[in-house]
């Protein structure tokens, strides 16, 4: 897996997470203390294969109630 397939990864655990909890963008943007631009943001920067700060994923999995380890796993369909 290249970097750029391992961030895409990342992206695609969080939307799982995201839709399993019921949450727009706007909710999880709230629950994370953003704003839903900045949000917006940092998921196109996963979605295109980009970096993002790991402070801001122990954020996300608190938002989101799923250990920091969730989104580093397989890929799910």
């Amino acid at each position: 897996m290249t970097m750029s397939e391992y961030h895409k990864n990342v992206y695609a655990n969080i939307e799982f997470a995201r839709n399993q909890k019921g949450l727009s963008n706007g909710e999880l943007a709230n629950k994370i203390g953003i704003s839903k631009s900045a949000l917006s943001f940092v998921l196109n920067r996963l979605k295109n294969g980009k970096t993002i700060n790991t402070k801001t994923l122990e954020k996300w999995a608190n938002a989101l109630n799923v250990p920091f380890s969730f989104f580093f796993e397989i890929k799910r369909n």
